[in-house]
């Protein structure tokens, strides 16, 4: 696979990262041995912290690096720095939690969880922060430039040379530009002959495209940068633009570009995803495994002869139907039913929901209420065919009914939670609905994932939408 090509002062800065990673352990086990809970202090449970740092150090670089991107002071704006870190500091503490639950440390306290990625964030902010104005100072006094060539169509040409003319502690500056209007041959050509020259007769340290991919004048301005050993940026168009966040590996020979769609694609991101909801799960069934048998003993009580679970098949991940579980709060035979109460329906689009259904049991209305009849779930969340944070599964019929618009849902793993289980549920009709789980997909992330998840509680105590 290839990666971002690094140079000693990126490798320097995530060892620097990790550093200050491995400072703000030491300083969360301090700051909880000497003020927060001091009766614990022993010697034996402080030689226990300090040699865990280890585990710690290695575990921080590890995830620094899988996440690097480049911390190029130069390109790089400080909040783009940032997003990296915070995601890595939480990454992190996933990865303690889990190290910690497999070797059973009990004498862990779960207060460092919250102290470290504090702390740990706060220290590389500073850091990266006052290397970003110490640097850009530098750079205002016009040392420590580099010298950029443009070539590209006129309107992109001129946005990205007024953008270094405004930043001027980047230490960029436009050596000469080449604008070629569309389907000009000539400009084109003279523009190829201009940077021949220009990499010859003076200083060019980067050559910045801003063309189409597929245009004649990239790859050959492309080529004459890479046999001069020139650095190469292009500045996307449309079509390229669906890189961004994308990886290139070599499949046997073959340069082949993945293109994510969305943050929720990326395989990193899907790891950790995968792992919150493997560890999520179980913590869940063990938590309310006695709330579960109570619901079956209670369904038992009710209706001795009825089965206690409600299996209907789903559709999940880019289509892959699964059987869902739930616990069953309708009348054994409420399919053969729903044809009888379709002019009841008080949801938009292909969804089935009636106010009062009247197929509900006496337990199924408490079990609706309060969202307990979707506890099966979490079985499907450990199989893998659901996750914890994500939209609503579908049934076959619904996805039938779907269009461009909405199948996108499919793309990622349907959940027992997402933004319309937080936002009203069934007070919000169907393109709401739609809306909210393509703006998830767009913009996840594991901080969304928690959000999502300490919002549902309440919701569902409040019975918000439902029915």
């Amino acid at each position: 696979m290839f990666r971002h090509r690094t140079n000693r002062w990126d490798e320097l800065a995530v060892l620097v990262d990790t550093g200050a990673a491995y400072i703000a352990y030491m300083v969360a086990v301090h700051v909880y041995m000497t003020w927060i809970n001091p009766r614990v202090a022993t010697v034996q449970l402080a030689t226990f912290y300090y040699s865990f740092s280890v585990v710690v150090l290695g575990l921080s670089w590890l995830v620094l690096k899988l996440n690097f991107r480049g911390y190029s002071r130069r390109w790089n704006q400080l909040p783009a720095e940032m997003g990296i870190l915070l995601l890595s500091n939480l990454e992190i503490n996933l990865g303690l939690a889990m190290l910690i639950f497999i070797v059973k440390a009990t004498w862990f306290s779960r207060l460092i969880f919250l102290i470290l990625p504090v702390v740990s964030l706060i220290l590389q902010t500073m850091v990266h922060g006052t290397i970003k104005i110490g640097v850009g100072k530098f750079r205002l006094s016009g040392r420590d430039l580099r010298h950029v060539a443009v070539i590209g169509y006129p309107r992109r040409v001129g946005i990205f040379s007024d953008t270094v003319a405004a930043v001027p502690e980047a230490g960029l500056t436009v050596a000469a530009r080449w604008s070629v209007p569309l389907g000009d041959r000539e400009a084109g050509k003279n523009a190829i002959e201009g940077l021949y020259q220009l990499v010859h007769d003076t200083v060019v340290d980067t050559v910045v495209l801003a063309l189409p991919m597929a245009d004649d004048v990239m790859m050959e301005a492309i080529r004459l940068a890479r046999s001069e050993g020139k650095e190469v940026r292009m500045v996307l168009d449309e079509v390229g633009a669906l890189a961004h966040r994308s990886r290139l590996y070599d499949f046997y020979g073959n340069s082949v570009l993945v293109v994510d769609s969305s943050r929720a694609h990326q395989t990193s991101r899907k790891l950790v995803k995968r792992a919150v909801d493997i560890l999520g799960a179980l913590l869940g069934i063990v938590i309310t495994s006695p709330v579960m048998l109570a619901i079956v003993l209670a369904m038992k009580w009710d209706e001795p002869k009825a089965p206690i679970f409600f299996i209907q098949r789903r559709v999940g991940l880019n289509g892959r139907q699964f059987s869902c579980y739930k616990f069953r709060t309708m009348v054994p035979n409420a399919e053969e039913l729903k044809d009888q109460y379709a002019h009841l329906n008080i949801m938009s689009g292909p969804v089935f929901k009636i106010e009062n259904d009247p197929r509900v049991t006496k337990v199924g209305k408490i079990l609706r209420k309060a969202s307990l009849d979707e506890l099966p779930q979490l079985f499907n969340v450990l199989l893998g065919q659901m996750s914890l944070v994500g939209p609503r599964p579908a049934l076959p019929s619904e996805v039938r009914q779907y269009g461009e618009d909405y199948r996108r849902r499919l793309s990622v793993r349907p959940g027992i939670t997402c933004l319309w289980q937080i936002s009203g549920r069934n007070d919000i009709d169907f393109q709401e609905w739609m809306k909210l789980d393509m703006e998830y997909i767009e913009s996840w992330s594991l901080l969304l994932d928690l959000k999502i998840m300490a919002k549902t509680i309440p919701a569902v105590l409040q019975q918000r939408g439902a029915h």
